[in-house]
């Protein structure tokens, strides 16, 4: 799990769109690599993670940061 794996994720929803089929296996991915990444380092690797992916390119920040938000409910429900 690296910062460069869950980047990829994030720039595969970004490409397809909201309403592509695919961006629902990218949004599970994601998930579940947060989680492992969180597993790991807790909120701190998170918030590393979301500014380095943020601050890759600038231009599309704010959008990278709704893609990460759109997940990131998920990181604290309890697991079944």
């Amino acid at each position: 799990m690296t910062t460069a794996s869950i980047l990829a994720l994030v720039e595969s929803i970004e490409r397809r769109g909201d309403d592509a089929p695919a961006v629902l296996a990218f949004r599970n991915a994601l998930t579940r690599k947060l989680r492992e990444a969180h597993a790991a380092g807790g909120p701190a690797t998170l918030d590393a993670i979301r500014r380095e992916i943020t601050a890759a390119d600038p231009r599309r920040a704010t959008m990278r940061a709704a893609i990460l938000a759109a997940v990131w409910p998920v990181l604290v429900e309890p697991q079944s």
